[in-house]
């Protein structure tokens, strides 16, 4: 490998992994989007944010600063009260070796061509979606949250 292409893979590495913020840079980021509420906030409430964490009672910004926009929004109603409910999902990979036919060329005798059935193992890989974070709100304050942490 010559030592330009080397430099030039060792640099679009670095930048990919550059490109990933972390949890910390995202609640930062999310800081700055709400400014107004952060700042309203005493210190106390704002270093327990910036280190992820919320407790129940905390307001529905302070869960979105941490935790940044759900993936599914659904109301629950029980009797007469309504309570907004916040899920995140991520995904889990599994992978599934399987058999499969396949059809390749075969030259003959005479220049002819025949066609042959073969089977080769493939792995399939599948996205197997599951919630790790739950989180209920009854106005506009958190209830209750659920963790796969928990």
């Amino acid at each position: 490998m010559s030592p330009k292409l080397g430099i030039a893979l060792t640099l679009a590495g670095a930048a990919l992994f550059l490109g990933c913020a972390t949890q910390r840079e995202l609640i930062e980021k999310r800081i700055r989007q709400k400014p107004q509420f952060f700042a309203a906030l005493p210190a106390e409430k704002q270093q327990q944010l910036r280190e992820g964490s919320v407790s129940t009672g905390d307001l529905r910004d302070a869960a979105w600063i941490v935790y940044g926009t759900p993936d599914h929004v659904f109301q629950r109603v029980t009797g007469t009260v309504t309570n907004e409910i916040w899920s995140y999902v991520s995904y889990e990979a599994s992978f599934v070796d399987s058999p499969r036919a396949v059809y390749h060329p075969v030259r003959v005798a005479r220049g002819r061509t025949l066609w042959r059935y073969d089977t080769v193992w493939a792995t399939d890989v599948y996205h197997n979606p599951y919630e790790y974070l739950r989180i209920e709100f009854h106005d506009g304050r958190i209830l209750s949250f659920q963790s796969e942490l928990q």
